[in-house]
């Protein structure tokens, strides 16, 4: 464990508000490696979005997101071979989705991905019909890139929206719980849309703060809190009027079944009682049986629009010019 890490007070990042309202407090209970220091969500009064503040400085970017430990970069080589085999038929019903909503053949089409983690929903693509160097995966961390480029799919070392790039230049933009680590997302967003093509479609997955675990864990314990490397968390209502205003239309949005941010809740609670190892390990998103049980009561909420889990797609308007 490593001790306090430096933190810096920042404006809303939706609309710059810096009046905000405290709503949950928590430590790094994903990767420990802050200490005992607490980090606190605030409310905006002005929008209703909610971020981290104060937050991380950008200096202890690669503390929080250690390439030797955090769980993204190494998730195919970590998890048990049932929950990687559950991974992978997920992610090929996400791209199936996708492509069956564009009427030109997989091969033609160009997909980026912001965030790509370990590649799997990349090479789903893959697997789905667009070749491999039609792809493109952005990340600020080399060992996520690397992991793609031994996949035989390329990859870009920076920031989407200080990277150039042909306008209108892609079909399919992706970002599967990456936005909530972002520090200007309206600016992503923006530089997301400008990379599309009219027509283009944008899926974007981010933990849902209107969903009914939120409020039995909202103090401190709600796996979607990641703290403090979630800076910026929203409601369906608050995504969708940012998707809206960055020039993008709303085909659908979802709440699909959210069995791990479940387990990472459960087991925050494991840690606050002092429970020990054993019962860490079993309230854990490693523990098939526990994922189980964890899907089959998250099914109903999922259905009703408040599993923990918010899946968004929108599209570039078909008429719409290179903004």
């Amino acid at each position: 464990m490593s001790g306090p890490i430096e933190v810096e007070e920042v404006p809303c990042p939706d609309c710059g508000g810096r009046d905000g309202v405290e709503v949950a407090r928590g430590p790094d209970y994903d990767e420990h490696l802050c200490g005992d220091q607490e980090f606190r969500l605030v409310r905006c009064r002005e929008c209703d979005v909610c971020y981290l503040n104060p937050r991380p400085t950008a200096a202890m970017l690669p503390v929080i997101y250690d390439s030797e430990q955090y769980y993204a970069y190494g998730l195919a080589e970590s998890e048990p071979s049932v929950i990687r085999r559950m991974r992978e038929r997920r992610n090929d019903g996400k791209a199936a989705s996708l492509l069956e909503l564009i009427s030109r053949p997989p091969a033609q089409l160009r997909v980026f991905e912001i965030g790509p983690g370990d590649g799997g929903l990349l090479q789903a693509f893959v697997r789905a019909g667009v070749p491999p160097d039609h792809l493109t995966g952005i990340d600020l961390e080399e060992r996520a890139i690397e992991n793609l480029r031994q996949l035989g799919i390329p990859g870009v070392v920076g920031r989407v929206e200080d990277l150039d790039a042909d306008a209108a230049s892609c079909d399919v933009a992706l970002m599967i719980q990456t936005i909530e680590h972002v520090d200007r997302p309206r600016e992503v967003l923006r530089s997301v849309r400008r990379r599309l093509a009219p027509g283009g479609l944008f899926l974007i997955e981010t933990p849902n703060l209107a969903s009914w675990d939120r409020k039995l864990f909202r103090r401190k314990t709600w796996g979607g809190y990641h703290f403090p490397r979630h800076w910026t968390l929203w409601t369906p209502d608050t995504l969708i009027r940012l998707l809206e205003e960055t020039g993008f239309e709303i085909r659908s949005v979802t709440t699909p079944n959210s069995a791990v941010l479940g387990a990472w809740s459960t087991r925050h609670v494991v840690e606050e009682l002092g429970l020990g190892e054993r019962a860490t390990a079993f309230f854990s998103d490693r523990n098939p049986a526990w994922l189980a049980l964890l899907y089959a009561i998250d099914l109903v909420p999922s259905l009703l629009g408040r599993s923990a889990n918010m899946r968004v797609v929108a599209r570039v308007p078909a008429e719409a010019e290179t903004a």
